[in-house]
């Protein structure tokens, strides 16, 4: 048995070439989780094939960009307004004309954001335990 270290090849190359075009990351963020969260946290990193430094800085790095509700939500929102409406008009047997669906398309459009904000205020509240 030989007490002398293997030397191992570094292809220094591909290791330069993965961080041209970004400035270097000299900053840490750090934060103390159970062991229960650091499983969920590990398992999430793994699902997506990822170490888990790398997957949470860029799910830090998004939610810190997030300026407003996901998109989808919103769109989902708009969809769930305008159907609603409909449906509540043909209940009451009213013509849904293609006038009175503009105006119920509009009303959706301006509303929409808002909406879907105020649902993804009220499910992150729930979500803490912070419901009033």
């Amino acid at each position: 048995m030989s007490l002398t270290p293997t030397p191992v090849a570094v292809d220094f190359e591909s290791r330069l070439r993965r961080s041209r075009g970004r400035s270097a990351r000299a900053f840490s963020v750090t934060s103390r989780v159970t062991e229960e969260e650091l499983l969920s946290v590990e398992r999430a990193a793994s699902n997506s094939g990822k170490a888990v430094g790398e997957w949470a800085r860029e799910v830090l790095i998004d939610a810190a960009r997030q300026t407003g509700p996901d998109v989808v939500l919103v769109e989902l929102v708009a969809t769930r307004m305008l159907l609603v409406n409909m449906v509540k008009m043909l209940g009451q047997s009213l013509p849904i004309t293609e006038a009175e669906y503009a105006k119920l398309n509009t009303q959706v459009q301006t509303a929409k954001r808002r909406v879907a904000s105020e649902l993804a205020d009220q499910t992150k509240r729930l979500n803490t335990g912070k419901e009033s």
